[in-house]
């Protein structure tokens, strides 16, 4: 018998995870960019990647869009995950152990300040100027990245803990059902 895919619920929190980490970090990488340009960093001979993009798209509404993403991101991520949470305990099911779930919530309450801090003080440098921006920008910079790792963290510890719960939880069910004789020890699809 082959082992069974992830319940639905599990499905949609993972890769709702998944897509968070993913458009944080670009944008994380497109707010890098619109600072750089803005303070005069990059050349302008229009060579650079960043004067492509600006060029192209233009890195502040780009940014904009981005940061909409991410919200969006952050709500699905949040809906599909608490939904799992709650079908979870419905079910009278146990969560992943301790460890992991403790890791995930400490993770996640830190992300959370370190992305309010970087995007005041992104916000406060990008209004005093372009002179401003330049004396400030090693504090910016670590700011961004450091609130996108946290994001990034959160979002993988998340994955973690629903995919070792599933993983828990398909084991049990495997157990009981041999347990009571009624299958086969499961095998891994190809073997």
């Amino acid at each position: 018998m082959p082992v069974p895919r992830l319940a639905a619920p599990a499905r949609g929190a993972v890769p709702a995870l998944a897509a968070l980490a993913v458009l944080d970090v670009l944008y994380a990488i497109v707010a890098l960019a619109a600072y750089e340009r803005r303070i005069g960093v990059v050349t302008h001979d229009g060579s650079g990647t960043v004067e492509m993009i600006d060029s192209l798209l233009g890195l502040d509404e780009l940014r904009t869009a981005t940061a909409w993403l991410v919200l969006l991101a952050l709500l699905v991520a949040v809906a599909t995950t608490a939904n799992w949470a709650v079908r979870l305990r419905r079910a009278g099911l146990p969560t992943a152990p301790t460890a992991p779930v403790t890791g995930w919530w400490i993770s996640t309450v830190l992300a959370v300040p370190a992305n309010i801090g970087a995007a005041l003080w992104y916000r406060s440098a990008t209004a005093q100027g372009g002179e401003y921006m330049r004396t400030v920008e090693a504090t910016s910079n670590l700011l961004v990245v450091a609130a996108c790792a946290a994001v990034v963290t959160a979002a993988v510890l998340g994955i973690r803990v629903v995919r070792r719960t599933e993983v828990d939880r398909l084991l049990t069910a495997a157990d009981d059902a041999l347990t009571a004789g009624e299958a086969q020890p499961p095998t891994r699809a190809g073997s």
